[in-house]
């Protein structure tokens, strides 16, 4: 059953400076590897153990981690917002990259196709939208605040919580939001988190937190390494995609 958090009681064990570092670092990767459409950050959250029973919590985080919000409609409304970009019914059989990469609301009296087009793996997150009632824009607006940690068996989730085209700030914002309400929502909660990563698709983890006894010591010194191990993943990113394209050219 799903549910909503966005915060949680137990005190976060996520050090606000070793965010920044690793939110940081990431970022500048992704300026230096600009694409088309700005890439996801995910979060990359670990547990110790499965949870016996699958289950759904919608996160709510403060910033949008989606750079666009694209709307598929025939009959658009006249009043349609400037930040809400319109799509024609056909574009659910090939959706552009900027809308792949976004949040796409489809009218309900469309009926969304089975396919690539609309599947996970590209990216595409339909969601149905009634363009009857006069609050469909502040409704979408939320949605596009609101992620999903699913849990159907192992131990390691991906939760999106941001695009390269975000400012710092609120990269972090999103990242320390996100893992308090999912340190909240999974079995056991704090005891449950092995490690906590924050990457996009092409770059490598960059550590936010390790459990005690899982390669880290909890302290401070430890959020300190894993700080610097941030700044020292951006470099080690370069030189593998240096040595990708040296070997695609070679």
């Amino acid at each position: 059953m799903a549910t909503t958090a966005s915060s949680s009681t137990t005190p976060s064990r996520l050090r606000r400076e070793v965010a920044v570092r690793a939110v940081s670092a990431l970022l500048r990767w992704l300026h230096h590897h600009p694409t088309p459409a700005p890439e996801p950050i995910y979060l990359i959250i670990a547990l110790k153990r499965a949870p016996i029973r699958r289950f759904e919590h919608r996160l709510r985080l403060p910033h949008s981690p989606f750079p666009s919000i694209s709307l598929v409609s025939d009959r658009l409304p006249a009043d349609l917002p400037d930040d809400i970009d319109p799509l024609p019914s056909a574009a659910l059989r090939s959706l552009p990259a900027a809308a792949r990469r976004g949040l796409v609301l489809v009218d309900r009296r469309i009926r969304v196709p089975s396919g690539k087009a609309t599947s996970k793996s590209k990216g595409a997150r339909p969601v149905p939208v009634d363009l009857a009632d006069p609050a469909w824009a502040e409704s979408a607006r939320e949605a596009a605040r609101c992620v999903e940690l699913r849990v159907e068996g192992g131990t390691c989730r991906a939760v999106r919580v941001g695009h390269a085209a975000m400012a710092l700030e609120e990269a972090v914002e999103n990242v320390v939001a996100a893992v308090e309400a999912a340190a909240a929502c999974v079995p056991r909660k704090w005891k449950n988190v092995r490690a906590l990563h924050v990457k996009s698709p092409e770059s490598i983890a960059l550590p936010l937190y390790s459990a005690p006894g899982t390669g880290g010591d909890g302290d401070a010194e430890d959020a300190k390494r894993d700080g610097d191990a941030a700044a020292a993943a951006e470099q080690e990113q370069g030189k593998a995609k240096r040595r990708k394209t040296s070997s695609v050219g070679s």
